[in-house]
């Protein structure tokens, strides 16, 4: 029986959504001759929840009854204005109404991303990359401000578990990307889901292989013994993480040759060597399945073996190579590694044999003998030396004074010790000691990777808090403990940038860390916007406050001389790289270790003039990005020096003295900050200090768009 308490919540819970899905928006004039209406979805929709069920099911937000029973889904309304005509009772629902002839009555279905993506398709670009490529939805419910595409490996040849691959990309135009860094001779799941500011689609899939790869490189057969017109070799299984092993094909080749190889290098038989004048050749082929019984193969038995003459060694193949050669096919694709080759000249005579044991025991011996002699005579010098060092104590005169800084101690009669020799520091737990050590129960991390770091893999997760909050987050995976030290080091000084940071309004903080046996979560705050993205959004259509940009750009400025008052340079800026919270407070990202959960960016655009020749950065040079950022806010994510191409080119155009427009709708005194960044002496750009008065400017309306937003300059 079930329990009729979860029954009584799960009609709870649904009765709640039918709710919120079904939510009236109210009356607006209309009539079915309308030319902007689509056809009606439903034409005898007998209650209001079932022309709403049927319009969501079909990814529409709203849906609209007239005439008491006609249902027509459609994605906005009111452009007529609101009517008080709906008085026409709805079919089977007299207690609602449907509309009337000349009026609508229009219902929420609670549907707020888009449709799903169309038509993907997915194309082979390499062994290790898929391009995909797809049509936009149909029914946006807005504007498309990214889309989302992840390939879930579901069959491969790997032996370790895949990651997920995940890219993004930005909406509008945009329609194809190539995901790069996948596991070759893999079936990979492809998903894409496309969002605009209120929600996302339900994904749409398609299922591709990768091109497969190369298996790993042959182990050299082991030559064992010799026969009149045989040779007996060793041979060792194959091994492939790209793709299947297919085939075993074993290879002579004449003693001096050096043959061709690589994956679509294919040799021939015997017969066909011969005719072209080959000095190699394929004496056998076989099946995985029966590599036991070719384990200990020999080489010129005379038999057939998969369709090749294992022909007897003779003539000048009398003195040969042995070669071992791994195949892997799926369909008309064929990948081959080829072993290194094994030389079957063995020494036979009995007298050769007995003079090499001689030699080889002889030069055993000889170093024998001066290996004890170099540890007698490292032995006698360290004797002598400390003979010659009390010798010298000895003679030292009395008026000669020894000075030490600081009271000392004598020790044994023989040296001295001062009294304030530092304890070695642990620098790792004096960093732990400055941070919230968060409990691991506390931290969810999402399984697929984000980024790929130097230290680690990059994560988006949730950390609970002791009040019961849960909020979202950003987490560095770094398997410590398996870090060199020169790495180990760094990452500790990025994250001391975090610490000495601190807790800032217009910074994302270090949350704090995790560590269990052998892995070391870093945990940093996750803005819920990207500045970037609600710049391309507002191009689209939706709300960006034009009015605030001022203002988001002076507490850009107060976070950057924070950082500055603690000696940190932020080395990364433009849009990207700043959150925005849901009331568009601005949070810089990127300092510290922060810097390696970044995309991708090209920054030659944003750098300035003396960091061209990679000199180490500076603030001035922070300025001058901050300028170019503020050209990119006011341009609404309009990419900086959008016609040309080439970094070089923009690094050309800088030297030269071109600078980034004054944009339609900015006035001059703003231009005139921004040219100040980008003087040529640093000495002679605005402060921090000055750059947090921009919002006492005034700031003209933005009424046109003029400069193009080009991904492919801005990402790597």
């Amino acid at each position: 029986m079930f329990d009729m308490t979860a029954i009584t919540f799960l009609l709870f819970i649904y009765s709640v959504y039918f709710a919120c899905a079904q939510k009236y928006e109210g009356c607006f004039h209309s009539s079915a001759s309308d030319p902007e209406l689509p056809s009606p979805t439903l034409a005898y929709a007998s209650v209001p929840a079932e022309c709403t069920k049927k319009c969501r099911s079909h990814y529409y937000m709203f849906a609209a009854l007239m005439n008491g029973q006609l249902c027509y889904c459609i994605s906005r309304f009111g452009q007529k204005g609101p009517s008080n005509s709906c008085n026409v009772p709805c079919t089977n629902d007299p207690n609602n109404y449907c509309g009337s002839y000349e009026a609508m009555s229009v219902y929420a279905t609670g549907q707020q991303g888009p449709s799903p993506p169309r038509r993907i398709q997915v194309t082979r670009d390499d062994i290790d990359a898929l391009v995909v490529t797809w049509q936009p939805p149909d029914i946006p419910n807005g504007n498309v401000t990214f889309y989302t595409v992840r390939a879930i490996a579901i069959k491969t040849h790997a032996s370790n578990v895949l990651p997920p691959v995940e890219s993004q990309i930005q909406g509008g135009a945009s329609n194809s990307t190539i995901l790069k860094g996948l596991q070759p001779g893999t079936k990979y799941n492809i998903s894409i889901v496309a969002s605009n500011t209120q929600g996302l689609s339900d994904p749409a899939y398609a299922v591709a292989w990768t091109l497969i790869g190369p298996p790993d490189k042959p182990v050299t057969p082991e030559i064992l013994e010799r026969g009149d017109s045989t040779v007996t070799v060793m041979l060792t299984e194959g091994h492939s993480e790209y793709g299947p092993i297919s085939a075993y094909e074993v290879v002579v080749v004449q003693t001096g040759t050096i043959p061709p190889v690589g994956p679509h290098v294919e040799y021939v038989n015997y017969e066909s060597a011969s005719k072209q004048g080959l000095n190699y050749y394929i004496t056998a082929q076989f099946d995985p399945s029966d590599f036991h019984r070719y384990k200990r193969f020999i080489v010129g038995d005379g038999k057939m073996i998969g369709g090749y003459y294992n022909i007897p060694l003779k003539n000048h193949f009398v003195s040969v190579q042995v070669g071992l050669v791994v195949i892997s096919r799926i369909g008309m694709e064929i990948q081959r590694s080829y072993s290194d080759l094994a030389n079957n000249v063995l020494n036979r005579e009995a007298t050769a044999t007995s003079q090499m044991d001689s030699t080889a025991l002889a030069l055993c011996i000889a170093i024998t003998i001066l290996s004890i002699l170099l540890g007698a005579s490292i032995f006698l010098y360290f004797v002598l030396r400390r003979r010659h060092e009390r010798f010298n104590m000895r003679k030292l005169p009395e008026q000669q004074e020894l000075t030490l800084q600081g009271p000392v101690y004598e020790v044994d009669n023989m040296g001295y010790i001062p009294e304030d020799i530092p304890e070695r520091v642990n620098h790792y737990q004096e960093l732990k000691k400055k941070v919230w050590s968060i409990p691991r129960n506390a931290l969810s991390v999402d399984s697929f990777v984000v980024r790929r770091g130097r230290f680690g893999t990059v994560h988006a997760g949730t950390v609970s808090k002791d009040d019961g909050s849960s909020n979202p987050v950003t987490i560095h995976t770094i398997a410590d403990g398996a870090l060199k030290g020169s790495d180990k080091k760094h990452m500790l000084r990025e994250l001391d940038v975090c610490i000495r940071a601190g807790s800032m309004k217009y910074l994302t903080g270090l949350v704090g860390t995790c560590e269990t046996s052998d892995t070391l979560y870093v945990v940093l705050e996750s803005p819920p916007h990207i500045l970037k993205n609600r710049l391309l959004g507002a191009r689209s259509g939706d709300a960006f406050p034009t009015d605030r940009i001022l203002s988001i750009s002076t507490s850009i400025a107060v976070a950057l001389q924070y950082l500055a008052d603690y000696k940190i340079v932020h080395t990364r800026l433009c849009a990207r790289n700043v959150g925005l919270t849901n009331d568009w407070t601005p949070k810089l990202i990127g300092h510290g270790i922060g810097k390696y959960s970044l995309e991708d960016v090209k920054y030659v655009r944003w750098t300035a003039i003396e960091c061209f020749d990679r000199q180490k950065k500076h603030q001035p040079g922070v300025i001058w990005s901050f300028g170019v950022l503020l050209w990119e806010i006011l341009s609404m994510g309009g990419t900086p020096y959008s016609t040309l191409t080439l970094d070089s080119e923009v690094e050309d155009a800088v030297v030269r003295g071109i600078r980034l427009p004054q944009l339609l709708d900015v006035p001059d005194p703003i231009y005139e900050v921004m040219s100040s960044c980008w003087r040529d002496d640093p000495e002679e750009r605005p402060t921090f200090d000055e750059l947090t008065r921009l919002d006492t400017l005034t700031m003209c309306p933005i009424t046109a768009i003029t400069e193009p937003y080009i991904p492919e300059l801005e990402l790597n």
